[in-house]
């Protein structure tokens, strides 16, 4: 399978994900709690995954000290990512953190350009700069100037380290294998997610309130994300990140279709053809 056919399809993927994200967080009343469900749910997932596409059969540690200091430096920001989700999704319409989001395809496009010394061609700066464009002018509203400071705050950090995490994404899937790796980024976390604890209550009130939607949540995510890694081995870490970040593009245009969210079209039309041009250049 080619990897513009695996960024696509996780693009379908996020774009539930997007879509799906605001009523956990709108409906949750501890959002910590919240995480630490969705992302144990998560890592079982991954685990059953390992487990059905016998990764483990394979399973052999590398020994390069560069695999473990990546791993780590994911581990720590996927974790921060994680604590602060849900709390972003809490205090921000999801067309506001959309808007901000873009923070973290500019973040990983120029990081791995760096940690991958990846050539950057002018059709793959023009193709970048054109989608990442693109996601700014179609999520940009007057809704950002209204957003909470803590709410900006908060979005702009963890589109930061999460546009740190996909940098490390295809150094960590080429040492580990894409299964394994993916194990683990959903795994190790937890320990930052989880620190300094946690009540049983909370979690059981929580549990509650997410019911069947957070497994759904948490499956759409570690799929669409597994479809990311399997694609970043296969081609420039430069040209896949802003092809899967398409979803946010994708989540908008649902939004008219499905919702009937007719406003500012013209900017939406303007975004599309930006993206369309863009990912054209990129493959």
């Amino acid at each position: 399978m080619s990897w513009i056919l695996l960024a696509s399809s996780s693009v379908l993927f996020f774009t539930t994900l997007n879509l799906l994200q605001r009523v956990l967080a709108t409906e949750s009343k501890d959002q910590k709690a919240m995480t630490i469900i969705f992302n144990s749910i998560a890592a079982l997932i991954s685990l059953v995954v390992f487990i059905i596409g016998g990764a483990y059969k394979t399973f052999v540690l590398p020994t390069e000290p560069r695999a473990y200091i990546l791993l780590f430096v994911a581990m720590l920001f996927y974790g921060l990512y994680e604590r602060g989700r849900f709390v972003a999704s809490k205090l921000l319409e999801a067309s506001v953190l959309t808007t901000i989001s873009t923070l973290s395809v500019l973040v990983a496009f120029v990081g791995a350009a760096f940690l991958y010394n990846e050539p950057m061609t002018p059709n793959k700066i023009l193709g970048g700069l054109l989608i990442i464009g693109a996601l700014a002018v179609v999520s940009f509203s007057k809704k950002v100037k209204e957003a909470s400071a803590k709410g900006l705050l908060v979005g702009a950090l963890i589109s930061i380290v999460l546009g740190i995490g996909w940098m490390c994404d295809k150094a960590g899937a080429t040492y580990f294998n894409t299964n394994t790796y993916n194990l683990l980024v959903w795994t190790l976390p937890l320990i930052i997610i989880i620190f300094p604890g946690i009540k049983i209550s909370a979690l059981k009130e929580e549990m509650k309130i997410a019911s069947w939607k957070v497994f759904v949540l948490a499956a759409v995510n570690v799929f669409g994300y597994l479809l990311q890694l399997k694609a970043v081995t296969m081609a420039d870490a430069t040209r896949v990140i802003p092809i899967v970040q398409l979803s946010t593009l994708l989540t908008v245009f649902m939004g008219v279709v499905l919702l009937k969210e007719r406003d500012h079209m013209f900017q939406k039309f303007i975004a599309g053809v930006m993206a369309v041009g863009g990912a054209i250049l990129l493959i």
